[in-house]
This record gives C-alpha cells, sequence and structure tokens, in this order.
C-alpha cells in the first residue's frame, strides 16, 4: 500500500471486562479478542445449517459489488431473495456469488431461529443495534466507511482482512455530504488509493489485522474501516456504547472524534434538508436534536451538549436564531431521519 505502514492490532485472551473498558473501549484502541467463542452455539454454523435453519426466509441482497462505485460506497443496488437462494449462489460459485453481499441483515426480525445460537458479549454495556448478520463471498471487498457506534465484528467462520483508520476526517475523503443511509463512507479505495486524486489519504493512521473464525476485533467509533472476506464468511456484529445515560455522548463529543461525529450529524440534516418537515425541524431544533440521539443511543444530552450540537448545525445552515412559524400545527417536534438506509444509488 503506497502510503504510510498499517500498524498490528493486539491481540488477547481472557480479557476481564474491567481491563477491556479500562484499556481499549475509554481510549478508543482496537483489540483482538482470541478463544472467547467456544461455547457459543453460533460458532458452529456453516452455509448447510443455515440454509436448513432458516432458508425460507426472505433478505435484503446488494448487488453489483464488483463495480468500482461501490468500492467507494456510493452505488449499488438491493435485491429481496430467498436465504437459500443466495446460500446456494455462493455454493455454486456463479456469477451472482460474485456480484452479490448479505449485508447488515437484522438477526432478531430476519432470522429468529437463529437468535438463541447467540450471545451477548459481557464486555457490552449497552447494545445500539444488533445482533446483524453478514455472509461473504471469498474475495469480497467492502467500501471503507465509519459507524457512528462502538463495534464488536465477531467471525464464525471463514477469516475477515480489517484495515482501520483512526477517526479522521480531513486525511480519509468522506463522500460529500447528503449521501444516504446511517454510515459515511470514504471516496479512497484503500486496496489501490490514487494519492494524486486523494493526496492527504498518506498521512492517515491505518491499523491491520485477520480476523479468524472464533475471533471478535473490537474498533471504536467513528473510526473508518475496510473489510475484505479472504475466504467465505459467516459473521456478526453488534453495534454498541458504554453504559449510563449520557457516557457515551460525553465520549464522542470530544477528541478526534468530535469532527466524525460532527461530519455525520450533518450528513444527516443535508439528508433532511429538502423534505416538507424540515423547516418545522428547524423551528423545534434542540427538541428535534434532544430526541435523535435518544432514538440512536438511548442518551440523553444535556443543556451544555445540546447547545453545542444545535450551534454546530444553526452554524452550518448560516443561521443565527432558530426560525419562527406564525402557524403551528403541532407542538410535537417533527422526527430527524436518517435517509437510505436500504438503498444507495
Amino acid at each position: 500500500m503506497p502510503c504510510n505502514a498499517l500498524s498490528a492490532i493486539e491481540r488477547v485472551r481472557d480479557l476481564s471486562v474491567h481491563d477491556f473498558k479500562t484499556n481499549y473501549l475509554n481510549k478508543c484502541i482496537p483489540v483482538i479478542i482470541e478463544d472467547y467463542l467456544s461455547s457459543w452455539p453460533s460458532l458452529f454454523w456453516t452455509l448447510d445449517s443455515l440454509k436448513e435453519k432458516a432458508g425460507h426466509r426472505q433478505v435484503f441482497v446488494r448487488r453489483n459489488t464488483d463495480v468500482d462505485d461501490y468500492k467507494v460506497g456510493q452505488k449499488y443496488n438491493i435485491e429481496s431473495m430467498k436465504f437459500e437462494n443466495y446460500i446456494s449462489n455462493i455454493q455454486l460459485g456463479n456469477k451472482k456469488a460474485s456480484t452479490s453481499y448479505l449485508a447488515v441483515q437484522n438477526i432478531k426480525k430476519s432470522f429468529p431461529e437463529l437468535i438463541s445460537d447467540l450471545k451477548t458479549p459481557e464486555y457490552i454495556g449497552k447494545v445500539h443495534g444488533g445482533p446483524f448478520l453478514w455472509i461473504a463471498n471469498k474475495g469480497h471487498y467492502e467500501f471503507c466507511h465509519f459507524d457512528p457506534d462502538d463495534n464488536f465484528l465477531i467471525v464464525f467462520s471463514g477469516k475477515k482482512h480489517v484495515k482501520l483508520f483512526e477517526s479522521d476526517i480531513e486525511n480519509v475523503y468522506p463522500n460529500a455530504l447528503g449521501s444516504k443511509g446511517k454510515t459515511i463512507q470514504s471516496q479512497v479505495d484503500c486496496d489501490n488509493p490514487d494519492l494524486k486524486k486523494f493526496p492527504l489519504f498518506r498521512n492517515a493512521k491505518g491499523y491491520e489485522c485477520y480476523v479468524n473464525s472464533g475471533e471478535m476485533l473490537f474498533f471504536p467509533a467513528f473510526w473508518w474501516h475496510q473489510v475484505t472476506s479472504v475466504e467465505t464468511t459467516i459473521s456478526v456484529n453488534i453495534f454498541f456504547g458504554n453504559e449510563g445515560s449520557n457516557d457515551y455522548l460525553a465520549k464522542v463529543m470530544k477528541g478526534s472524534q468530535w469532527k466524525s461525529f460532527e461530519y455525520w450529524l450533518l450528513n444527516i440534516i443535508e439528508q433532511n434538508r429538502d423534505k416538507d418537515s424540515f423547516k418545522r425541524i428547524l423551528m423545534y431544533l434542540p427538541l428535534s436534536l434532544k430526541n435523535f440521539i435518544l432514538k440512536q443511543w438511548h442518551e440523553i444530552p444535556n443543556n451544555d451538549q445540546l447547545n453545542i450540537l444545535t450551534q454546530t448545525v444553526m452554524k452550518y445552515l448560516g443561521l443565527t436564531e432558530i426560525p419562527h412559524m406564525e402557524e403551528v400545527e403541532s407542538k410535537h417536534a417533527p422526527p430527524l431521519k436518517i435517509r437510505g438506509l436500504l438503498w444507495r444509488s
């Protein structure tokens, strides 16, 4: 890779909850936890066993994942199909398997028969979302992006190569504000970065590792990650945050994560900007932001945090005061919504 060398990620065993929170979670340091999953029934999942248990379920599959626009998170299509058909395509090794990806399937909703095979790692204080199922064909390249949550990637079968880059907006070139979905995608193809087009990418501080069957990778919220499946892989991820009603928000509103959080929030503002409800969102901006944080992370911002978030949005929009309307149809703040969770085209 023609930029700064990527550092190795630490591997540990028999990690206590206290040491995880003290040395990794609260310091925003990634870590691989080995030999933690031995008692999980999901460790023995295979394509055949999943097909037998849940093959009749309908799933959403990303298509056209082999094109350049997919590698920078700018375009893909969604196809609904039977789970058994997706698995059969992988087993047959056909063309459709090489251009498809089953990603971020909510197991509780999509595969209720599988949920009893899973456990919640004791390291997780508060679940934000998941568990989600991912099944990747060998060689699949997943675009580089960041999520607004701390993350455990748990591999049950196969192997993934993961590149991580610290929370950094300037050097990793996010897609333009207003991009669809919950994540922020990078314009950079991490396997073949164009350093003439993206010269600052050489300054991004990165890490890499292989996550093998039976291992869990923790990486912090707002860290960029690009994942390639070295083998056909069955994995699950869980989004989470710190315990408490304000601890997670306090963490991500300081240090390097704040700039990434700010960009993520403004991306959602831009997603909503052309909607009819946006004028009323602005009228109720502090309350709309408070409700949004509560829905996303089950956290309640204090007055100082809410003021910072409100002023951040107002500055971006060029507002000096919250707009007022002569007539108010409802006293309820309209929701600030994440737009385009399935589709990106």
